[in-house]
C-alpha cells in the first residue's frame, strides 16, 4: 500500500528519481583533484568610507601585514572611489592595515585558503582623529555570516547568545535542525561529523552532545560548515571514499591572538525556576597559551507525555498512558588547557597543548503514569522516584609538529593524540504500584572509563613541473569499559539482590591503521592525481553477563583517480573515480559460547565525481556505494530500564548495511545569497533501523521494547531546493548594524522500504511507500543602535513521514533585547522563548502489532534574564605584533583556519 499525503506528486518524484539515477554528484576539495591555482593565491578587496558622510576616501594605503611580527608584505592604494583589490595574496593568515592621514587606521585579519581564496572587507569605515583602535566600536559592523559555495562561516558576537550553550548556539546555523533528543541533521544529511580546531572532537574526550550542551557560547570564535574534513587524516579518508552525504561542523574555539588575557563571567535565571553561571578565561603569554572556561546549570522543569496505545492483536483493547514528570538536575564542567608553541626557525614549529576536564551532575525526578483500558478506566498506577549522581575526568594532550624545507611546496607534518576520561555513578529508583500494592526499589552503581590514541604522520615531496608526491600514516586505538551494577528488591523481600538481568559490564578495544600514498601533477589548465589507500579496522567487545563476545574485522583496499581541466577563463572541470574492495568478518558469540552468529561480506565500493565550475556556479554529480558496520552499542544486547515503561535493547545480530548514493546538484552564489537545487536517489540493503514494539507483561501493564533490526532494503527518491540569505547594513550614524538571516527549503520525498530482519513484516503495510513534500525556514534579524541591540528569530521544520510513521511540524521562537554598558564590558540580556506556546512533540508510530499516538509537552513559553561582565587587557607587542594600537577585539577574526 502507498501513503501519500498530497496527491498528484508521484508524477513529478517519478521525473525526478529517473533523472537523479542519470547523474551522480561531486563533493568540494575532500574529493576534487589539485588545485588549479599554481601558487595557490587569492585576493582582497574593499571600500574605504569616512565616518558620518559615508563619503569615500581616494587613495587610502592598504597594506598586507605579516601575522606574527607585523612587517609588510604588499600593498595598493584605493583608488579614487575608495575602491581597492589586492592580488595577487598567497594562502595564510594576515593582518589587513587600512590607513591614511587624518584618519584612524583600520586593522583587520584575514585567512585565505582553498574555501575562501576571496576575501570581501565590504565598506571599510575610518574615523577622523588619532583613538586607540580598542575605542572604536568595529563590533556593530560585524558581518556574522559568510557564504561561500564549499562553506558557510558563522562568526556570532561574544554576547550573541547570553548564558546559551554551544547546543543552542548550532541552531542559529543554516541548514542545521536539532530534534527534541538533540540528534543533528544538516541539509536533509544525517550524517554530521564534528571537530573542534581543527581536529576530530573526540579528541576532547567528550562526544559531541556532551561538548556542545558544556561549551558556553561565548568560547565560540565561529562555526564553520565545510564539505571536506578539516582534520587532514579525515581528509584523506574522505577523498577515497567519495561520500557526498557527509556534512562537517567545525568549532573554533575563542582565543587571545596577542599578549594580554581576556575574560567573561554570566549569570542568569529563567521562569522555569533554571539557573546558570557560566566563565571563560583566556591568557596569551606566549609561547603559552591559557584557557579555562566553565558551565554550570540548575534546572527545575516538567514535561507531560501522552501516549495511546491500539494493539493489533485479534480482539485486543486499547490502552491510554498519562505520564507527567517533573525533575530537577544539576551539571557543571570545568576546562582548562594550556597550549604552548616552538619555533624552531620560521618554517619549524612544534605545537602541544594539555587539557584537563572535570564535569558533575546529578538528578532528582519524580514521574507519576496511569494506565488505562479502552473506557480509561485505570488499571495500574504508578509512581517513580529516582535520584542519579556521576562524575567524572578527562585528560588530554595534543602534539603536533610541522616543517617546511627550502625547496618549495617540501613539507612534514607528524601529529599525537592520548586521551584518558573516567566517571563513577549511582542511581536509586523507587517504583510505587496503588492498584496492585506492590514495591519496588531498584539501586545502580556505574564506573566508565576509556582512552584513545592516534598519531599520523605526513610528508610531501615536490618533483618538478607541478609533479609532487605524498605518503602518510596514521593509527588509531581506543578502548572504553563500562560497569553497570544493578541491585533490585520487590515489597516482600529484606535485602536487596543482585540483578544480573539489569546489569551490565561491557568492554571494547577498537584499533584502525591506515597507510597512504598520493601522486599528482598541480597544474591550472591540466592537472590530475592517484592515490591508494590500504586500511585495517577492528572492533572487539564483550559483555560479561550476558557472556556475549564480538569481533568485527574489515580490510579495505581505496583507490582515488582524478583529473582537472580548465578550458576556458573561470570554467573548470573536475572528474574523480573511486573504487575500492572491503573485506568484512563479523562474528558473534553469544549465550556464554553456546551459539555463534558469523557473518562475512565482500563489497566492491565503486564510485565516481564530476563537477563543472563556471565563476560562482557549479554543477555537480555523484556516484558512490559503501557499506556502513553496525556499531558495538547497536549489537550488545543491553537493557537499559531508565524509563521502565520505554525499555532499549541492542541486537547482537545485526548485519551491515550496503547504501549506493546518486546524486546531481546545482549550486549558485551571489555575494551572500546561495541557491542548491539537487535531486538524490539512495538504494540501501540491510538498513539499521530503531523498532519499537509493544509487549503485554500482563492483563494491566503494557510498555514499549526498542532495538534495532536490519530491514531488507530501502529505496528513497528526493528533490530539493534550498536558499540562504544574509543581508548586512552597517548604519554608521549610531554605530550600529542590522542584519537579517534566511534560511529555508522545499524537499519531496518519495520512499519504499520493504521487511524487517527477515524481510517482511517489521513496518506496517500502510508506511511501506511514503511520499510528499516537507519544507523548513529559519528566520534570524538584529538590529543594533550603539548599546543597544534587539533580535529575534523563528525556526519551523515541516512535517515528515517515515516508514513507521510520522513526525509532525515543530517550530520555535524567540526574541531577545539586550544593552552593552561600560564599553561594552557589561551586557544585560533579556528574552522570551516560545513565543507561540509550548515546544510540542507529536509522532505517530505504526507496526505490525500496535498504533502509537504520543504528545510530549516541554518548554513552554518562558523568560530569561542573563548578565555578563567582560574583562579585557592587551599590552602593546612591539616586534611581536601591531606598533600602532592595542588590539581590544581579538575575536574578530572571521576566516575559515589557514590548510597547510
Amino acid at each position: 500500500m502507498r501513503f501519500t499525503p498530497k496527491t498528484g506528486m508521484g508524477a513529478i518524484a517519478a521525473c525526478l528519481c529517473w533523472l537523479g539515477c542519470m547523474f551522480t554528484q561531486q563533493e568540494a576539495y575532500a574529493q576534487q583533484p589539485p588545485s588549479n591555482k599554481d601558487s595557490e593565491t587569492g585576493a582582497i578587496s574593499g571600500k574605504v568610507q569616512q565616518t558620518g558622510n559615508k563619503e569615500p576616501i581616494p587613495f587610502a594605503t592598504v597594506a598586507l601585514l605579516n601575522e606574527d611580527d607585523s612587517t609588510v608584505i604588499n600593498g595598493v592604494a584605493a583608488d579614487e572611489k575608495g575602491t581597492f583589490v589586492l592580488k595577487p595574496v598567497p594562502y595564510g593568515s594576515y593582518l589587513v592595515k587600512v590607513a591614511t592621514m587624518g584618519f584612524t587606521p583600520y586593522f583587520a585579519k584575514v585567512r585565505l585558503s582553498n574555501e575562501r581564496p576571496q576575501w570581501d572587507l565590504g565598506t571599510v569605515i575610518l574615523e577622523t582623529g588619532a583613538r586607540a583602535l580598542k575605542e572604536v566600536e568595529v563590533v556593530g559592523q560585524k558581518k556574522m555570516f559568510t557564504m561561500n559555495k564549499d562553506s558557510i562561516i558563522f562568526t556570532p558576537d561574544e554576547n550573541f547568545l547570553p548564558g546559551g550553550t554551544g547546543m543552542e548556539l548550532l541552531e542559529y546555523v543554516p541548514g542545521v535542525t536539532i530534534d527534541a533528543n538533540n540528534n543533528i541533521t544538516m541539509e536533509g544529511k544525517d550524517q554530521v561529523r564534528f571537530y573542534v580546531d581543527n581536529k576530530p572532537i573526540a579528541h576532547t574526550g567528550m562526544d559531541a552532545n556532551s561538548y556542545l550542551n558544556n561549551l558556553p557560547s561565548f568560547m565560540i570564535e565561529r562555526i564553520e560548515v565545510l564539505k571536506q574534513p578539516p582534520d587532514a587524516v579525515d581528509a584523506e579518508q574522505a577523498l577515497v571514499e567519495g561520500r557526498t552525504n557527509i556534512r562537517y561542523i567545525n568549532i573554533i574555539t575563542r582565543k587571545v591572538q596577542f599578549r594580554g588575557y581576556s575574560a567573561a563571567v554570566t549569570a542568569g535565571v529563567d521562569s522555569r525556576r533554571n539557573l546558570n553561571a557560566k566563565m571563560r578565561f583566556n591568557m596569551n603569554m606566549a609561547p603559552f597559551q591559557i584557557t579555562y572556561f566553565n558551565n554550570a546549570q540548575y534546572n527545575a522543569d516538567s514535561s507531560y507525555l501522552q501516549r495511546t496505545y491500539f494493539p493489533k492483536t485479534p480482539g485486543g483493547d486499547s490502552s491510554f498512558l498519562s505520564q507527567k514528570n517533573f525533575r530537577t538536575s544539576y551539571n557543571f564542567n570545568h576546562n582548562l588547557n594550556t597550549r604552548y608553541e616552538r619555533k624552531f626557525t620560521d618554517k619549524e614549529f612544534l605545537r602541544g597543548a594539555v587539557t584537563l576536564g572535570w564535569t558533575g551532575d546529578g538528578s532528582n525526578g519524580q514521574n507519576n503514569s496511569i494506565n488505562s483500558n479502552k473506557d480509561h478506566k485505570p488499571t495500574m498506577l504508578k509512581d517513580q522516584d529516582s535520584e542519579n549522581r556521576r562524575g567524572g575526568y578527562r585528560a588530554v594532550t595534543d602534539w603536533n609538529y610541522f616543517k617546511e624545507y627550502e625547496e618549495k611546496d617540501k613539507r612534514l607534518e607528524a601529529g599525537f593524540n592520548f586521551t584518558k576520561a573516567g566517571t563513577s555513578g549511582r542511581g536509586y529508583n523507587d517504583y510505587l504500584y496503588p492498584l496492585t500494592d506492590d514495591t519496588s526499589l531498584q539501586r545502580n552503581t556505574q564506573h566508565n572509563g576509556s582512552y584513545s590514541m592516534r598519531t599520523n604522520i605526513h610528508f610531501r615531496q615536490p618533483l618538478g613541473k607541478g609533479k609532487f608526491y605524498d605518503l602518510s600514516a596514521s593509527a588509531n586505538i581506543s578502548a572504553n569499559d563500562n560497569e553497570n551494577i544493578a541491585k533490585r528488591k520487590n515489597v516482600n523481600d529484606k535485602e536487596l539482590l543482585d540483578a544480573p538481568r539489569l546489569s551490565s559490564d561491557y568492554t571494547s578495544f577498537n584499533q584502525n591503521y591506515a597507510v597512504n600514498a598520493t601522486t599528482g601533477k598541480n597544474n591550472p589548465k591540466l592537472g590530475y592525481s592517484v592515490t591508494g589507500r590500504l586500511v585495517y579496522n577492528g572492533s572487539q567487545s564483550r559483555e560479561t553477563f550476558a557472556g556475549n563476545e564480538f569481533n568485527n574485522e574489515t580490510y579495505e583496499i581505496r583507490t582515488s583517480a582524478g583529473i582537472n581541466y580548465s578550458p576556458w577563463k573561470d570554467h573548470r572541470a573536475n572528474l574523480r573515480f573511486n573504487p575500492g574492495v572491503q573485506f568484512f568478518n563479523q562474528m558473534a558469540l553469544l549465550d556464554s559460547l553456546r551459539s555463534s552468529v558469523p557473518f562475512k561480506y565482500t563489497n566492491f565500493a565503486p564510485g565516481v565525481n564530476f563537477s563543472y565550475d563556471y565563476k560562482q556556479q557549479q554543477l555537480s554529480f555523484n556516484y558512490s556505494r559503501n557499506m556502513d558496520r553496525p556499531s558495538p552499542e547497536q549489537l550488545n544486547p543491553f537493557v537499559n530500564t531508565t524509563d521502565s515503561f520505554n525499555i532499549r535493547t541492542g541486537n547482537p545480530n545485526l548485519r551491515p548495511s550496503f547504501t549506493k548514493d546518486y546524486r546531481a546538484e546545482y549550486s549558485l552564489q551571489v555575494k551572500s545569497h546561495s541557491l542548491k537545487v539537487g535531486l538524490e536517489k539512495q538504494d540501501a540493503d540491510d538498513i539499521i533501523s530503531r523498532y519499537t514494539r509493544v509487549e503485554h507483561i500482563n492483563d494491566t501493564t503494557i510498555i514499549n521494547t526498542s532495538t534495532f533490526v536490519n530491514l531488507a532494503s530501502r529505496r528513497d527518491n528526493n528533490a530539493y531546493i534550498t536558499l540562504n540569505s544574509h543581508f548586512f547594513k552597517a548604519t554608521n550614524n549610531n554605530k550600529g548594524a542590522l542584519q537579517l538571516n534566511i534560511n529555508g527549503g522545499l524537499r519531496y520525498y518519495d520512499t519504499k522500504t520493504d521487511g524487517g530482519e527477515d524481510g517482511q513484516g517489521a513496518v506496517s503495510e500502510k508506511f511501506a511507500h511514503v511520499s510528499g513534500w516537507t519544507s523548513h525556514l529559519n528566520v534570524w534579524t538584529s538590529y543594533r543602535i550603539r548599546v543597544f541591540s534587539v533580535s529575534a528569530n523563528f525556526r519551523y521544520n515541516g512535517p515528515r513521514y517515515y516508514a513507521q510513521g510520522k513526525q509532525e511540524a515543530r517550530f520555535g521562537s524567540g526574541l531577545k533585547g539586550q544593552v552593552n554598558l561600560f564599553q561594552r564590558k557589561l551586557n544585560l540580556a533579556f528574552s522570551v522563548e516560545n513565543i507561540f506556546g509550548s515546544s510540542v512533540r507529536n509522532f505517530y508510530e505504526l507496526t505490525k502489532d500496535y498504533e502509537q499516538y504520543s504528545n510530549n509537552r516541554r518548554n513552554v513559553r518562558y523568560l530569561s534574564l542573563n548578565l555578563t561582565y567582560n574583562i579585557r587587557k592587551f599590552n602593546k607587542l612591539g616586534k611581536n605584533g601591531p606598533k600602532e594600537f592595542e588590539l581590544g577585539t581579538e575575536e574578530e577574526d572571521s576566516g575559515p583556519p589557514r590548510r597547510r
